[in-house]
């Protein structure tokens, strides 16, 4: 997102807080994730931010996007948004400056989000880099970056495949992309200061040789000015977060990624960070939030008891 746009999105957001396996494809048209018309409700237990460390790469000033790698405990896999290399930054869980990855077979025209899951090795685990960000709403086709995670601190990796899009209903703005763990289906949420978030879906069995189209399976409503800005999702939980705060869906065994986001979620707590974007979940379940900006905080949420 501009920065000239972000200081309106902020204010707008502080004035709106003063007032079983389904088949994705069989989506309802409009879903509310929540009580009708409206926020969802408060979780039940709501998570607390604690403040563990800070980014310490100079290199990055405008994180919009996190994960937090399996193969390689404690590390946090960020990078920049648009006006940046396609490159990649390993972090320590603290913040501390792991290495700088640049991927030169990959373009960086607007990076907004990055998440782990499987590929076309089995066993392997992935990176996929999400160049989805439209803040005219005008670009034809947006794209989905995939490599076979790397070892934190390598300079220099080559390869890697790129996944071109349509979406089924036209160019849109957004900033979250979520991994199925399990299927590799991948989910894009698009991004409203009406809160009203339409949900794209790609299945994971998608041929990326050759360019596809991202299916509009309907809208999940986060409540006014609620913009979704990152997300993530492990086989249990799937989380979404905006300017200000967590999003939360249970998802049960067997229920698609997409199928969770249609069914009851929960604001699981208060986001701290000035201008965040960025949200992981640990393979402890623990979720870490940061923000842009130089040097910025680095949030841990335990996960509820």
């Amino acid at each position: 997102m501009p920065r000239s746009l972000r200081p309106v999105v902020a204010l707008i957001t502080l004035l709106a807080a003063c007032t079983t396996t389904t088949d994705p494809t069989t989506m309802p048209s409009s879903t509310v994730a929540g009580t009708p018309g409206g926020r969802p409700p408060r979780c039940d237990v709501q998570l607390i931010a604690e403040q563990v460390g800070t980014v310490e790469s100079a290199g990055l000033t405008e994180i919009s996007g996190l994960a937090a790698s399996r193969a390689y405990p404690g590390v946090l896999w960020a990078h920049n948004d648009s006006g940046d290399d396609a490159a990649i930054h390993a972090l320590a869980g603290d913040g501390t400056a792991l290495g700088r990855t640049l991927l030169p077979d990959l373009t960086a025209r607007d990076w907004e989000d990055i998440a782990i899951g499987p590929g076309p090795e089995a066993g392997r685990d992935y990176l996929y880099l999400a160049d989805i960000g439209d803040n005219r709403g005008d670009r034809a086709t947006v794209q989905i970056h995939r490599l076979p995670e790397p070892s934190p601190g390598t300079n220099r990796v080559g390869g890697g495949e790129t996944l071109t899009l349509t979406y089924s209903s036209g160019p849109a703005e957004a900033e979250t992309l979520l991994v199925d763990p399990d299927s590799g289906d991948l989910v894009i949420l698009g991004k409203a200061l009406s809160g009203v978030t339409p949900v794209f879906f790609v299945p994971g069995t998608t041929d990326w040789s050759t360019p596809q189209q991202a299916d509009n399976l309907g809208d999940i409503e986060l409540g006014t000015f609620a913009v979704a800005t990152g997300g993530d999702a492990t086989d249990g939980v799937v989380v979404v977060r905006t300017y200000d705060e967590i999003f939360r869906w249970t998802r049960p065994p067997g229920r698609d990624l997409a199928a969770t986001l249609f069914g009851p979620g929960c604001r699981a707590g208060t986001v701290r960070d000035s201008q965040g974007e960025a949200i992981a979940i640990g393979p402890d379940g623990q979720i870490f939030t940061t923000s842009e900006g130089a040097f910025p905080p680095i949030h841990r949420f335990a996960p509820p008891s």
